[in-house]
């Protein structure tokens, strides 16, 4: 698996942050993500069975006859030198650059946390104002029966809501919206390889496959033949090989605003 060191995930996807602004305020940007392509530039692979890739930012599009899926496959020993492109989305198609405007610190894994100050104890919390559920009961006013805007508030930026409020805004949240749109999490962005219609890289399978470049020797007896063959066995399961990429990832991430 490839994945940016913990803690450069902003250096990595976000090059051009400000160097005055807070690295944490970057960490939020890219969180709400949207891939626009992914282009494979080159390869070269050293491995002698075909591959396949995951990408944690791309569905899956290409199919095994077993049924497993993968970002794209990889021939055995084999070299890319033209861009192959891998994925491509068409984001006019999608009905999130509202969210990305107004709440691009916000996904499904951080709305009961992030903006949200917990009170131990309580039945209770408080929520920043800028929080997407505060627009979610300003938008929900009449049907709540509550304006949100002449609640009071604490420090001018924070609103008391219940926590069965939040935790049931926040499942609509998800489910109507965030489950429609096609953000992606760069924070948590992975490249993983695996072994064609393989579990794990040391399955062995039926060993047709692990065996298949095995070329036993006439003269050899029924001892030989057994320890080499468990020889080419342990090779096969243990020997280094490599593979080298070079991605050409275009994403697009909401405006940076002051806080």
């Amino acid at each position: 698996m490839w994945k940016a060191l913990s803690g450069k995930e902003t250096a990595v996807f976000l090059p051009s942050l400000d160097e005055e602004m807070d690295p944490s305020h970057g960490v939020h940007y890219i969180r709400n993500a949207v891939v626009r392509n992914v282009t494979i530039k080159e390869h070269m692979s050293s491995f002698p069975y075909a591959l396949g890739v995951t990408l944690s930012c791309v569905p899956p599009s290409e199919v095994t006859d077993l049924g497993q899926k993968y970002a794209y496959t990889v021939l055995p020993g084999s070299r890319l030198a033209v861009p192959q492109e891998v994925y491509s989305c068409d984001t006019s198609m999608q009905d999130g650059s509202m969210w990305r405007a107004q709440y691009s610190e916000w996904n499904s894994s951080n709305l009961e946390s992030h903006g949200v100050m917990d009170v131990n104890g309580q039945p209770y919390v408080f929520v920043h104002l800028r929080h997407p559920i505060v627009g979610l009961l300003r938008h929900n006013a009449d049907l709540i029966g509550c304006d949100i805007d002449k609640q009071p508030r604490m420090d001018d930026n924070w609103l008391k809501i219940t926590r069965q409020v939040l935790s049931t805004c926040c499942q609509t949240l998800r489910k109507q919206v965030l489950s429609k749109m096609l953000t992606q999490d760069m924070n948590m962005f992975s490249m993983q390889l695996h072994r064609l219609d393989s579990d794990t890289w040391d399955d062995l399978g039926d060993g047709v496959s692990a065996l298949q470049d095995f070329r036993p020797k006439a003269k050899w007896s029924t001892e030989e033949h057994e320890k080499e063959k468990e020889h080419h066995l342990r090779e096969f399961v243990t020997k280094p090989y490599h593979y080298m990429a070079r991605l050409q990832i275009e994403y697009e991430i909401p405006a940076q605003t002051q806080q």
